[in-house]
């Protein structure tokens, strides 16, 4: 069912009002109650649009996974355009700081972790590889979101450019080590 303006913007008022308390507390400490009174709207409304605060949450995080631009799953992988992807990727995360920090930084969510990681072996995996090759892409992505989070943490203290030529040089010479 195709949602109208006022849905979308009432839904808009819900998830900004989740970050916000996430900001403040723990996410599992956070009530249906709390988002209602944080966007002002009815516990009935809310219940229109989701079960509970896990189904509000997991919308933002499939909504930002699918936002996030790169290679499309499926699309051949081409090594020549991987730093702009990078780049652009990296570029992404920065416009969306705080999301980004309240889902890896501030919950720590493993489950989010995981979402992300799978998200970009999806987009980026060079085709089909032996187990050991798939291992060591795992080990690379899972490094990245690593320092993907002390760069968010510290405020971007590189460009996205300078981060993802970082990113390829630790990615090749982790790759040549196995």
């Amino acid at each position: 069912m195709a949602e109208n303006r006022r849905v979308r913007m009432t839904k808009r008022i819900m998830k900004d009002a989740l970050l916000e308390l996430m900001e403040e507390k723990p996410f599992e400490k956070i009530r249906v109650t709390d988002v209602c009174a944080a966007a002002e709207v009815n516990r009935s409304t809310f219940y229109a649009h989701y079960s509970d605060t896990r189904g509000l949450l997991t919308e933002i995080e499939d909504e930002l996974i699918e936002r996030s631009p790169g290679v499309q799953a499926g699309e051949e992988y081409d090594e020549t355009a991987f730093l702009g992807d990078l780049e652009q990727y990296f570029e992404f995360i920065k416009h969306n700081a705080r999301v980004f920090r309240i889902l890896l930084i501030q919950r720590g969510s493993d489950e989010f972790n995981r979402r992300l990681i799978d998200a970009v072996m999806r987009r980026y995996r060079p085709g089909p590889a032996r187990a050991a090759e798939r291992y060591a892409y795992a080990f690379c992505v899972c490094g990245v979101i690593g320092i993907l989070k002390d760069w968010l943490d510290e405020g971007f203290p590189v460009s996205s450019a300078e981060f993802a030529a970082l990113v390829l040089r630790l990615c090749a010479r982790a790759a040549g080590s196995c």
